[in-house]
């Protein structure tokens, strides 16, 4: 497995050296950001992102030397020693499935490509897959702590504390104490160090935000412009984005908004469902953090490429879950379960495929609608359908238990 990893590794530094040497534009942003922070204070620092993403953004600073080349260097070698480190936790605890579980995190990594070493959204796709595994291991208080850690990151990981409820009363308490507690003590020292419209600011930026062209909901207008270009503008918004203008994107962000409230609702249903039952397995677990993962990426108006890194975690650790013993779960159910993992794992697969393509090798042609636009703008909705109809997949996955007696 290491020699695969090592291999996978070289694979995605190809592709960023060869195909898309550009692609370190964000964490070039976050260096000038931390690195002006002296002069307009945390207030004004990385104000789309929670505060102690503040904190986190400065260790590559400081171990690159305060320097741009440094800062980029060091970034990747702590996104790659993060990889690394989830790796190693799912083969010394997935049991039986800890090679499925590793090979699954190692080809799911190279598929996303470059942009998973040039983004922090690893960080939150690794805190829910190591929370799933301390579940395993009973350790409920440090998986709810990696969860809270989660949201002080990205905030939505916040969506997946109900899904480490499963166990016993005492365990859901210790998992809930983490959660709000570590998270709660996050909050209280960002609030301290930055202020109150600080802490806030994220929330101002995302409701602000405008239809990005990746989003499922950009689907339709991005199709048309290939039709009528002279009626669409796409191009770099305030918000850092590509973001499309046009004829019926009005009506898009409507539907995106009314999704989005149907989409939680559903979320918050399948879990009353879940924690209403006598017996919920860890695998059920993992799955629900499936699905919530893709409720936020179908109902929102963005949709940028390090999304899909979000789903790679609690995948993988659902593979980890069935391969440690648990007598909840009968044969039966066992092989059920692997079955529709492998097949939610290949679809998965496919779809991060497509969204490499799509960014970063294809993305100059997309937005600036140049040669090859019509060859990306096809993969994109492809991409998107595949992405909505994985998550109408998990849904039945979920309704199948939800609805199945408890002494099966």
């Amino acid at each position: 497995m290491v020699r695969a990893w090592l291999v996978a590794r070289a694979a995605v530094f190809a592709v960023w050296l060869l195909l898309a040497p550009s692609t370190q534009g964000d964490v070039v942003y976050y260096f000038r950001k931390i690195h002006a922070m002296s002069v307009v204070g945390p207030e004004q620092t990385l104000i789309e992102y929670p505060t102690p993403v503040v904190w986190l953004l400065s260790i590559p600073y400081w171990l690159g030397l305060r320097t741009q080349v440094g800062y980029v260097i060091a970034f990747v070698v702590i996104m790659l020693a993060l990889d690394a480190l989830f790796a190693r936790l799912l083969w010394r605890t997935g049991g039986r499935q800890s090679g499925r579980a590793v090979l699954f995190w190692i080809v799911f990594l190279a598929l996303i490509g470059p942009t998973a070493y040039l983004r922090f959204d690893l960080i939150p796709s690794v805190l829910g897959g190591a929370a799933l595994v301390e579940l395993v291991r009973r350790r409920q208080g440090l998986a709810g702590m990696l969860i809270g850690l989660g949201a002080a990151v990205k905030l939505w990981p916040a969506l997946m504390w109900p899904a480490l409820l499963g166990g016993p009363r005492k365990a859901q308490v210790r998992a809930t104490v983490g959660v709000f507690g570590f998270g709660g003590l996050l909050a209280l020292a960002s609030l301290v160090w930055a202020g109150w419209d600080r802490l806030l600011s994220p929330l101002d930026w995302q409701s602000g935000r405008h239809l990005q062209v990746e989003s499922i909901w950009a689907s339709v207008p991005m199709l048309v412009r290939l039709f009528r270009p002279l009626d669409y503008w796409v191009g770099i918004s305030h918000y850092q984005a590509f973001e499309i203008w046009g004829p019926g994107v009005s009506f898009m962000l409507t539907l995106a908004s009314l999704s989005a409230i149907v989409g939680y609702l559903i979320a918050i249903v399948a879990y009353v469902m879940w924690l209403r039952r006598p017996r919920r397995r860890l695998v059920e677990a993992a799955v629900l953090m499936l699905m919530v993962v893709l409720v936020m990426i179908v109902t929102n108006k963005a949709f940028s490429p390090q999304y899909m890194i979000w789903l790679g975690g609690p995948l993988a650790a659902g593979f980890a879950i069935l391969g440690v013993p648990d007598d909840r779960t009968s044969a039966p159910e066992l092989a059920r379960d692997e079955r529709r993992l492998v097949r939610c794992a290949t679809a998965l697969m496919a779809l991060t495929l497509m969204t490499q393509v799509v960014y970063p090798i294809g993305y100059a042609p997309l937005v600036k609608g140049s040669l090859g636009v019509t060859v990306v703008t096809l993969v994109l909705v492809v991409r998107n359908i595949g992405v909505v109809a994985l998550l109408v997949w998990v849904l039945r996955w979920i309704w199948g238990f939800l609805r199945r007696p408890v002494e099966q």
